[in-house]
């Protein structure tokens, strides 16, 4: 029963125990302040339930009796015997049924429902202590330890929390006292539970007979609140203490099969809500985040844009992830996945260098224990390093792929869309199984037996990764198939073909058909890139990390002696040494082939000024990039700013064109940081634009998930043996078919 509900059974049992006791001792409101006086033969007041004394000598002196003593013994029906001095001794009375009255029952509802709340913990901690042996046994954490981390993390974060655990206490003081009272002094559950509520409500004095008792009931219950006023500020300044502890994000994480993220950059974000997407039909998943940065910095970014965690849980702490200290603060140990970001604050070979201390920290204890790692990898050239230093580690390097996506987005609109629907969690995605009916079957019969998945290719028994394998391929015992399927359990081999094609076919009906403006490299190429008959002359507006690779990819596509024009704030003998010393690592200072690089410089505060751009004659070049202006992520918020300023101005200017200038499409591919900035392009017109941070992100996801996506990422992205191409529809037609 959820927290709430148990509350309101608990205040409804709470009145139907207390109220008839209150309503019982009201009926006797009459005789509020009446004294009933004991005479020499009779005791006048009292029925016909309370015996009659002998005649005694009083001296002249009345006995008085408390009204408030009176219907205690009027309500409890208790013989009364009065001795000798006028002291009264109460006689064991018999059970009688017809006294148990509403309060009785309530009083007995009450104590069932308080060990229903008891119990109702019960199978939490089960299912905990299940988690507990899992992931953590056997570390240097203690059950009692996880159970305190998970109580003051549900503290800390529920706002009920506080409200609930108060409640608990009190109801559970009066339990217990009534049980100690009703064991000790005989009475019933319900007139304990009453006895116990009005002591706890501070009126100790409330039964006293004297008025010296009286007076010193009220001086110990001053006394009793003023140490209890302490004790609660004791109380309170250690939950105080351990909620500010973790708020600062100081707290040990005491986790297990949970995805632990070491460093916060632009892209943490979109990876966050991707593995929320990938793990929501498993009922949400855990992620912890160690930054560099304060808990109050982060939290403030992520959830300032409105970050969906769906039903996955996030805990940030602060610390540096190259410290053992700091990685045990996030229980990296008993991690499922550990998710290394590179810092895009500093350069490829400083963020690689941040990334390799994290590597060897991670490898000198052994972490995670149960789980693997995934990197970051921000130079190409260290990826080969980065597999040598760990062995349960997959290499993302996820620069090569924007850039390319780019590259590939100029010869087809859209193209990189295309690619970033594959990479997410929201629509289709890569799968690999192994289908033992289908050994013996060639490729070519095999596509045509999923109706429901599209078949890409396969990994071989030694787990290598071969795409578009061939028709004449045959299965073989330990293929595993790669398709493009909606979900892992949405797609399966029907019995026969769902579509025979008269004859076996390697491309469309059209044949071996080229695109119109493209042909094949030189026969020895080592490039699977279609590299374009003609020279082109590009624009580059903007300057950042990407752009390099972004180089290397239009030197494979681009033809011979094409320009490219680069025009940007950043400093032009910077720019000339960042591309020598990238061309010195990935071309052996060969050099570019087929470019000719011209820097253009412009002072940041004229960076989209109209004048400048009008300088540039846009409509003179065959493609267009407008690149996120900026290298560091303090310059996320106004990246988008600039590039959207940029392009509305050019578009502007093009708009202005004579008719014959403007007949060459205006089709620029466009670089965005944020998500926002999506719905703005598409304001103006453009849609031919890349999502840096999302690309990154739902690659880094992929592979955290599956590690074999990397593998066919690593095919696709490589510019080495596959190309993506976007062909009409009506190719693949028979004909006459529309």
């Amino acid at each position: 029963m959820p927290a709430p509900s148990m509350l309101k059974v608990f205040v409804l049992v709470l009145l139907a125990t207390i109220l008839p006791r209150a309503c019982a001792i009201g009926s006797v409101g009459e005789a509020r302040r009446s004294r009933v006086t004991l005479g020499a033969g009779n005791l006048r007041g009292f029925g016909s339930d309370v015996a009659q004394p002998p005649a005694t000598k009083t001296d002249g002196q009345d006995l008085r009796i408390e009204e408030s003593l009176i219907d205690d013994l009027r309500l409890a029906k208790a013989p009364i015997n009065l001795q000798r001095g006028g002291s009264a001794r109460s006689e064991p009375r018999e059970f009688n049924i017809a006294g148990w009255t509403l309060h009785h029952i309530g009083g007995g509802l009450f104590f069932i429902a308080f060990c229903l709340f008891v119990c109702w913990p019960l199978p939490i901690i089960k299912q905990e202590w299940d988690l507990y042996k899992e992931y953590i046994a056997g570390g240097k954490d203690t059950f009692q330890d996880y159970l305190k981390y998970k109580f003051t993390d549900w503290f800390t974060t529920d706002e009920g929390a506080p409200s609930l655990v108060l409640i608990f206490l009190t109801m559970a003081l009066i339990v217990v006292g009534a049980i100690s009272y009703a064991s000790l002094v005989g009475e019933s559950p319900a007139h304990a539970l009453w006895r116990i509520f009005v002591w706890a409500s501070g009126s100790p004095a409330e039964g006293e007979v004297t008025l010296a008792g009286r007076c010193l009931g009220i001086l110990v219950t001053i006394c009793g609140m003023i140490i209890l006023s302490l004790l609660f500020g004791i109380v309170t300044e250690v939950f105080a203490a351990k909620m500010n502890e973790s708020r600062q994000g100081l707290q040990k994480v005491v986790e297990g099969g949970h995805v632990v993220l070491l460093g916060y950059t632009e892209c943490t974000r979109c990876l966050i809500e991707e593995l929320a997407i990938a793990r929501e039909s498993a009922g949400g998943g855990t992620f912890v985040i160690l930054a560099r940065e304060k808990k109050e910095d982060v939290e403030k970014v992520l959830f300032g844009k409105d970050l969906n965690l769906r039903s996955s849980r996030l805990i940030i702490r602060s610390g540096n992830p190259c410290y053992v200290r700091d990685l045990e603060k996030v229980a990296a140990q008993s991690a499922s996945e550990v998710v290394i970001l590179s810092d895009s604050k500093l350069s490829q070979e400083e963020a690689d260098a941040q990334c390799i201390r994290v590597i060897l920290a991670l490898k000198g204890k052994d972490w995670p224990s149960k789980g693997r790692v995934v990197v970051q990898c921000a130079n190409p050239i260290n990826k080969e390093l980065f597999m040598n230093l760990y062995d349960e580690v997959e290499v993302v390097v996820v620069g090569k792929i924007v850039a390319k996506l780019m590259a590939q987005s100029s010869q087809q609109s859209g193209f990189a869309n295309v690619f970033s629907m594959m990479l997410g969690f929201d629509g289709d995605e890569f799968y690999s199984k192994e289908w033992p009916e289908l050994v013996g079957l060639t490729f070519h019969e095999v596509v045509f037996r999923f109706p429901d998945a599209v078949c890409l290719g396969i990994f071989t028994a030694e787990q290598k990764c071969i795409l578009n394998p061939g028709w004449g391929y045959k299965m073989q015992d330990g293929d595993s198939l790669i398709v493009l399927a909606e979900d892992d359990d949405a797609y399966e081999p029907s019995d026969k073909p769902f579509w025979e094609p008269e004859e076996a076919f390697d491309s469309p009906r059209t044949g071996h058909r080229r695109m119109p403006i493209m042909e094949k490299q030189a026969e020895g190429s080592q490039s699977a890139f279609l590299r374009e008959p003609k020279p082109s002359k590009v624009l580059i507006i903007g300057w950042n990390p990407s752009l390099v690779p972004l180089l290397s990819n239009l030197d494979d596509m681009l033809g011979l002696e094409s320009e490219v024009v680069i025009y940007s704030a950043s400093d032009i003998e910077d720019r000339k040494a960042t591309i020598s010393q990238l061309q010195v690592q990935h071309l052996d200072g060969q050099g570019y082939s087929a470019l000719k690089i011209e820097h253009k410089y412009v002072e940041i505060e004229r960076f989209s000024s109209k004048v400048e751009l009008m300088k540039l004659k846009h409509e003179e070049f065959d493609k267009v990039f407008i690149l996120a202006e900026g290298q560091h992520d303090a310059e996320v918020d106004n990246r988008d700013e600039k590039t959207l300023a940029v392009l509305t101005q050019l578009q502007v200017i093009h708009r202005r064109l004579p008719d014959e200038a403007k007949a060459r499409r205006f089709d620029p591919v466009v670089e965005m940081c944020e998500d926002s900035t999506k719905e703005h392009l598409k304001v103006c017109g453009f849609t031919n634009f890349v999502h840096s941070s999302s690309l990154v992100s739902q690659a880094l996801a992929a592979v955290t998930e599956e590690p074999k996506v990397n593998a066919i990422y690593g095919n696709l992205m490589s510019g080495r043996e596959h190309s993506f191409n976007i062909r009409p529809f009506s190719e693949y037609l028979p004909e006459g078919e529309e």
